[in-house]
């Protein structure tokens, strides 16, 4: 019989990839979510249910020899703890009891919170600043301390990208005057942009490798030359064949005074996070940014 895996938030932007690989690997999935729209598939189990409903993480986890927990809650602060904490804690609860071999709980890069540490590694201090960045480092602690006898690995991405997701590829693509300035002031910057693609592949990465306890990795490009803000809207603008093009931008102590000045320290600047821990584990990036910009170029004609 095929092996069977669950998936939470399984309609976000790397739950939605971390489906179809484990569809093209020949898993059957089971997953949760609280829309009715998802990939109708012979080997997909939709569980509708919250995160925080114990009859249906029931149901999700009956049987599942893996789960990838990608659900989370970006925007609603209402409900952000609730998703976030509440959310793992009552999974984590029920995993105990189940013959779940590999757990995958996808954290984010953002519970370093704010540093002036130039290099930041997995072994950097986490002080987590806003709500979210908090919510999500209160999770890993309590996968980490959960004491469950399976791999579990914590991934911690960037800033996560796709045909779907933009973020900072907002500037080239849109491409205003306000935008155009922004990349002039901040284009020596840092992007950490890194494609959802290679977070959904080190996700199931991990499950193959097989390793034990519990093993926190950073999946970051920033060592990647291309991986700032003028960087990417030149390139973009390459590879869509446009004649706009930035030729210089200030230089990066001004943009990072600004900010001290106003906000403190934060993430952006020279910040360069870390993917050496991740690829001395083996695991190999199939998208540097030109592949990344180029796929979700032709992916929006």
């Amino acid at each position: 019989m095929s092996k069977i895996a669950a998936v939470t938030g399984a309609s976000g932007t790397i739950g939605k990839l971390v489906v179809k690989s484990l569809l093209d690997i020949g898993w059957h999935v089971r997953v949760l979510t609280r829309t009715n729209n998802f990939i109708n598939s012979s080997k997909v189990t939709v569980v509708s249910s919250d995160i925080n409903d114990e009859h249906g993480l029931r149901i999700l986890l009956k049987g599942v020899n893996a789960i990838f927990h990608c659900a989370a809650e970006l925007k609603d602060e209402k409900i952000m703890y609730t998703t976030n904490v509440e959310g793992t804690r009552n999974l984590i609860k029920l995993l105990a009891s189940t013959n779940v071999s590999y757990f995958c709980y996808l954290s984010s890069a953002g519970v370093i919170g704010p540093t002036s540490i130039p290099f930041v590694t997995e072994k950097t201090p986490c002080n987590p600043n806003n709500l979210y960045e908090k919510t999500k480092y209160e999770a890993e602690m309590l996968v980490s301390r959960a004491k469950l006898d399976m791999n579990i690995c914590i991934l911690r991405p960037t800033n996560v990208v796709s045909h779907s997701k933009h973020g900072v590829l907002l500037l080239p693509i849109n491409n205003s005057w306000s935008d155009i300035i922004k990349v002039y002031i901040k284009g020596n910057e840092k992007a950490h942009i890194v494609y959802a693609k290679d977070v959904a592949n080190a996700a199931l990465y991990f499950m193959k490798i097989k390793k034990t306890g519990v093993n926190i990795y950073l999946v970051s490009c920033d060592d990647d030359q291309h991986n700032s803000i003028l960087n990417i809207y030149n390139m973009y603008q390459y590879i869509c064949n446009k004649k706009a093009n930035i030729k210089f931008s200030l230089p990066i102590f001004i943009p990072n005074l600004l900010r001290r000045i106003f906000k403190g320290d934060s993430l952006h600047g020279l910040v360069q996070f870390s993917s050496n821990k991740l690829k001395q584990q083996g695991f190999v990036f199939e998208f540097n940014v030109e592949r990344c910009l180029r796929e979700i170029i032709n992916l929006r004609v």
